[in-house]
């Protein structure tokens, strides 16, 4: 069984336990999710099944979308409600709207961010969480980011909440995120709750509940790595195709430098992922 399936992940489990559902229920051995998301976070997830796990590197690439709410006032040790320890103002702060605005742009582009405490980041071989638990201190290396876009949805200002959706680039950490925000508004924050809404063109709403994963047909929910991958496609020849199979590259001037191309054979068969060199295209990932 190769493909892939869209869940909507509730929250209060972790992202390997929909994979454990997922090898239950449909008898596959080879699962894996293409991009995790915290046990108390929900939405989107992508579902690898057989050969086609080998994408996970193209898929976690993809920009992400999230919604998030944002409590002020208050921070924690992991930035949001699953937490160990909790800090509040001592004394009642309140932001309003325009402030608001106005940080919101100065995140916008790329950024520096350091991921938070508690994260599934190796240090040392050990999880930076495991760490964090023992009260062992660490330095996690800060990391480039890309906030491509951000829109208030709601904002309470007596609740000292604002709902705001964040478009992102991969490895953006939405927690480390908004305690940066807190930081500039020179007030707490922490994530009070967090939605992934869309993964590259995919969205939550293309996905099927968790809960009725057992109900469901697996055929009926399978998606093909064209469907999923948003690389632009390419059907190539027999000779091509025995070209590609072999790991050897052909002649396109039909794409861009640098670019990954989805090749297909004369039957519409995935057959592998290509990056564009000049004007050749050089397989990296074939299914044969």
């Amino acid at each position: 069984m190769n493909g892939f399936i869209l869940i909507n992940k509730p929250p209060g489990i972790t992202s390997f336990d929909v994979v454990k559902k997922v090898k239950r229920l449909f008898k596959e051995k080879k699962v894996g999710h293409m991009g995790t998301l915290d046990p108390r976070a929900c939405g989107l997830l992508i579902i690898g099944l057989g050969k086609y796990v080998r994408l996970e590197e193209y898929i976690l690439r993809l920009p992400k979308t999230y919604i998030v709410e944002i409590l002020f006032g208050v921070s924690s040790d992991t930035y949001d409600r699953e937490a160990y320890s909790f800090f509040y103002e001592k004394e009642k702060k309140q932001i309003d709207l325009r402030e608001l605005e106005d940080v919101l742009k100065y995140f916008i582009g790329e950024i520096e961010q350091t991921p938070p405490p508690y994260s599934a980041i190796h240090i040392d071989g050990e999880r930076a969480y495991n760490l964090a638990r023992k009260n062992i201190s660490i330095n996690l290396p800060k990391r480039r980011v890309i906030i491509y876009e951000s829109k208030i949805l709601d904002f309470n200002k007596s609740m000292n909440k604002a709902l705001i959706e964040f478009k992102v680039s991969s490895g953006t950490y939405i927690r480390s995120l908004v305690n940066d925000i807190g930081k500039k508004l020179n007030i707490k924050a922490l994530v009070s709750f967090l939605v992934r809404t869309q993964i590259g063109h995919l969205s939550v709403n293309q996905s099927v509940s968790y809960s009725k994963l057992k109900e469901t047909e697996i055929n009926n929910l399978l998606l093909s790595p064209i469907e999923v991958l948003s690389f632009p496609v390419y059907q190539t020849s027999k000779d091509e195709e025995k070209k590609i199979l072999n790991g050897n590259s052909i002649e396109s001037r039909l794409f861009q430098d640098g670019e990954y191309v989805s090749l297909i054979n004369a039957q519409n068969r995935f057959i592998a992922v290509g990056k564009v060199i000049g004007n050749t295209i050089k397989p990296e990932k074939v299914f044969p």
